[in-house]
């Protein structure tokens, strides 16, 4: 839909700048008047293509809440609108696109985070430092936009994850984790002050890593239905990058060590989980680690290779 607006925009300047051009000429001679129809012809029948395929894309998308509100009777009153507008400046133009940019945030407050935000409000707050002078300090405003914007982002992301929280979906899969996490304390796994269910199979050699730390593993990563998600023969990554069940399990055991965990998924990925493992999924990761980069060593191993001289 952007395309859209942008191509009319410019086939509106242009005909703007023509317009300002040809006073006092004869603009409507025959000749002109038959490339003026095929233009006129031309432009519509693209443009129209573009809409039309933005429509058939929304319809496409599955988003059947949207498609009620978008009726192309509306979309055509809107361009008419537009198009039969009795004048020539091109402010007006820029006024037009200015309002589009807004209307979108706008209604996505409205409808999609419930935060009324009043059209005539947006207006006079415009109208009252766009007649202004000059703008002596762009970042006040900024900032204040930054501000209130960063609060709406929390209220919609609270939003959503509430709308997940009560979905099916993620209250079977709670369930599921926490009678498979009932199972393995019975089976003999033990549970940390965290919540974190694990199972030492072999207490490796040496400290275990710390978060500073580069450790190379394999790992096989399942949903307590068993079902395989990730799997890696040979990853390297710090505890500090990955999430903090899986963290905690790396600093468990040493080089050579193996480790079940039972992650909860408070302490896993919860609501915000990747589609390929669901939201609130408690995850089983068997864990190997081969070898521990401690952050000395990878200083040392730096300084070797550019060539420096080892501090001892």
């Amino acid at each position: 839909m952007k395309k859209i607006i942008l191509t009319l925009a410019t086939a509106l300047l242009v005909g703007a700048a023509f317009t300002s051009c040809n006073k006092g000429e004869n603009a409507a001679s025959g000749e002109n008047a038959a490339l003026g129809d095929s233009i006129a012809d031309a432009l519509g029948c693209f443009a129209g293509a573009q809409s039309a395929m933005g429509f058939q894309q929304m319809s496409l998308s599955g988003d059947s809440a949207r498609m009620a509100k978008m009726k192309k009777e509306d979309y055509l009153r809107g361009l008419k609108t537009i198009l039969d507008a009795d004048t020539n400046s091109l402010a007006y133009y820029e006024g037009i696109q200015m309002g589009l940019q807004l209307v979108n945030p706008i209604l996505g407050m409205n409808n999609d985070a419930g935060i009324p935000v009043n059209k005539d409000k947006v207006y006079e707050a415009f109208k009252t430092v766009f007649m202004q002078d000059s703008v002596q300090d762009m970042s006040v405003y900024y900032t204040k936009y930054q501000e209130v914007m960063q609060k709406a982002q929390e209220i919609m992301k609270a939003k959503q994850e509430k709308a997940i929280a009560e979905s099916p979906a993620a209250k079977d899969n709670l369930k599921a984790g926490q009678e498979y996490q009932a199972k393995m304390l019975k089976e003999g796994y033990k549970k940390s002050s965290t919540g974190l269910i694990y199972k030492i199979e072999n207490p490796g050699t040496g400290a275990p890593a710390t978060d500073a730390d580069n450790i190379t593993l394999s790992y096989v990563g399942t949903l307590v239905n068993g079902q395989e998600f990730d799997k890696n023969d040979n990853a390297t990554f710090s505890p500090a990058q990955v999430v903090p069940g899986f963290a905690e399990a790396l600093k468990l055991v040493g080089k050579g060590g193996k480790i079940i965990a039972v992650i909860p998924a408070d302490l896993a990925y919860g609501l915000n989980a990747p589609q390929q493992i669901g939201p609130n999924q408690t995850l089983v990761f068997t864990i190997e680690i081969k070898d521990i980069h401690t952050a000395a060593q990878a200083a040392a191993a730096a300084q070797i290779k550019a060539g420096a001289p080892q501090v001892k």
